[in-house]
């Protein structure tokens, strides 16, 4: 692939994300939402996507790119590089290489729109330890139940502008308008699956005879199997349904509100049976390292094996950032670090555990007091128990 410097990345050019609450984004990792003139965050209720894409925001991230400067915006795949993890960036120029137009020459000026990075609202019917109201109506929900002026909290607003997709014909107008280049879209959530408007413009992209281009990527939190989904989903390309679990059993339960483990699993088998089915499906887990997965991840790995997954993807937890394993106080890091290294895993696995050491090890350690405070908050909303349900980190964090 043409790249003119060695930390280039294609995204600002052919790519654009939209968030669960309207807002857009140069891919799901960077920093900063895009800003007009006046430093506002675009609104998908009252902007179009060419506007963003020509906005002096974009050209200049761009340009940064051409003159091989490192974006600030995208220090979460600068610190993944420097614990010799495969960024996004790298990631994204491995998988599509094969899939994306390559011009002969970058320039600051937008190229054709190829890939959507589409968070569809933040509808979802789990409450899960690591998100929040800005990715999850549920736990929004949750916490204006606990809130003394609920209209004026911040998960009243989440709520309100998660529904942006149900409030915007015009926003799926634009994107059926623009989609002959289209060649890879991902949709996550919220809860993709629970998004019906996406279902209809995948089968606008059918009538269109534009399917058969177009390679999906799904990322779900494998409660859901949408019956009707595989009769769409035969006209594309490829379609890769990536399943979020991030622990297993009764962990996986405490972390994930609303989840069970023995729906997931049944779920899982229903996927691989498709996957005999369609040979245009691929199936993937991604398991999210986070604090209070990172003391069991060997037991995870080991289930994740057993399952003859086509790629297994391993993602750092950053925001918010007490729950990143990089900013744990150091008795769980040692805790952490020694489990890792004594798992008894696959040799590929086991190099994966030790770039997770890596990254974890180049962040800065703290008390964990924030850690603690969402914890025991959350337990008493819930009348749940970390000291129960995952003890050794409990004990590493003196609860």
């Amino acid at each position: 692939m043409n790249l003119p410097t060695d930390t280039f990345c294609l995204l600002p050019w052919i790519s654009l994300e939209t968030t669960p609450v309207g807002t857009v984004r140069p891919c799901c990792l960077a920093e900063d939402e895009i800003v007009n003139d006046s430093g506002q965050a675009y609104q998908l209720t009252e902007c179009d996507l060419t506007e963003v894409r020509d906005s002096a925001y974009m050209q200049n991230l761009r340009q940064e790119f051409l003159s091989g400067q490192r974006p600030k915006t995208c220090d979460r795949c600068w610190r993944e590089e420097a614990s010799g993890r495969t960024s996004k960036r790298q990631h994204t120029i491995s998988r599509l290489a094969s899939v994306i137009t390559n011009p002969t020459q970058w320039t600051a000026a937008a190229e054709p729109l190829q890939f959507l990075d589409l968070k569809l609202g933040n509808v979802c019917n789990l409450r899960c330890r690591i998100c929040g109201s800005w990715s999850s109506s549920t736990y929004a929900v949750e916490e204006l139940a606990h809130a003394q002026r609920p209209k004026e909290t911040f998960h009243y607003r989440m709520l309100r502008a998660g529904a942006w997709p149900k409030n915007n014909d015009v926003f799926w107008s634009q994107v059926a308008e623009g989609v002959a280049d289209l060649r890879y879209i991902e949709f996550t959530g919220g809860e993709p699956f629970m998004i019906e408007e996406h279902f209809k413009f995948l089968e606008r992209l059918v009538d269109q005879g534009l399917a058969g281009n177009i390679e999906i990527h799904y990322n779900t939190n494998g409660t859901l199997y949408p019956e009707e989904a595989p009769a769409v989903w035969s006209h594309f390309k490829l379609v890769e349904i990536a399943l979020s679990i991030d622990d297993v059993g009764s962990r996986f339960e405490y972390q994930r509100k609303n989840a069970h483990w023995a729906e997931v699993q049944a779920n899982v088998a229903r996927f691989k049976q498709l996957r005999n089915q369609q040979a245009n499906i691929r199936l993937q887990v991604c398991a999210t390292v986070n604090a209070l997965n990172v003391l069991y991840l060997a037991e995870l790995a080991q289930w994740i094996e057993q399952q003859a997954f086509d790629f297994v993807y391993w993602n750092m937890l950053h925001s918010a950032e007490y729950f990143s394993i990089a900013h744990l106080p150091e008795s769980a890091k040692q805790l952490a670090q020694h489990r890792l290294e004594q798992a008894q895993v696959s040799i590929d696995t086991q190099a994966e555990f030790e770039r997770i050491v890596e990254f974890m090890r180049q962040g800065a350690t703290t008390d964990g007091s924030e850690l603690c405070r969402e914890l025991l908050l959350v337990d008493q909303r819930r009348g749940e128990s970390i000291a129960e349900a995952l003890p050794e980190l409990a004990g590493a964090l003196g609860l």
